[in-house]
């Protein structure tokens, strides 16, 4: 196994030097020893989330993965063989799209069945990011309207939820006022003239 040392030098030949180490790590790919890093690169955008594999002497960052690798991973992760419907590289996400605010870019293999499933997998490591099923959309839908977020469906902490949770806090305490004021318990008791 090559030194942590080794790794941060093929690294700064990876990106330049214009890299933050967030989290470095042995894992098993493929029952090979690889080191996993994961960081902070800057690019023209700001900063950016990364994920890279390098071989266990810690002299070379693994490849990404090609369209066909990305489509062995899915179908590895699947139960029931299937063949997938589109392979698509994601580079961005518009807001309220199923798959936000995670690492980019990203493989999308789509499957009609089951569900309609889309698998997003990180290119470079091929972990699985997230998993979009018929389910998980009408959950999302639930979702936007519970956190009343109509166009990212991120955000619960918005001026439309703000006003309804005042709204609700203030029923509930004048609901406790007007209890207050007719029980016996707190109510003065009149004097007969």
């Amino acid at each position: 196994m090559g030194s942590p040392a080794n790794v941060k030098q093929v690294m700064d030949e990876h990106f330049d030097q214009h890299w933050e180490l967030e989290t470095l790590s042995v894992v098993s790919v493929d029952g090979q020893l690889k080191w996993r890093v994961e960081g902070q690169v800057e690019n023209r955008h700001g900063e950016k989330n990364f994920k890279r594999l390098v071989n266990a002497a810690g002299t070379e960052v693994s490849p990404s993965l090609s369209a066909q690798q990305a489509v062995l991973v899915a179908r590895n992760w699947l139960v029931d063989a299937a063949e997938p419907g589109a392979v698509e590289w994601v580079e961005s996400s518009q807001p309220g799209a199923e798959y936000r605010g995670r690492y980019y870019p990203v493989w999308r293999i789509s499957f009609d069945e089951p569900e309609s499933l889309r698998l997003y997998l990180e290119p470079w490591s091929g972990e699985i990011l997230a998993r979009r099923t018929s389910r998980w959309r009408v959950f999302d839908f639930f979702w936007m309207l519970h956190i009343m977020d109509f166009d990212t469906r991120d955000d619960f902490n918005h001026p439309l939820l703000q006003a309804a949770a005042l709204l609700g806090l203030i029923i509930a305490l004048s609901g406790v006022i007007f209890w207050a004021m007719t029980t016996k318990l707190f109510r003065k008791q009149r004097r007969a003239p």
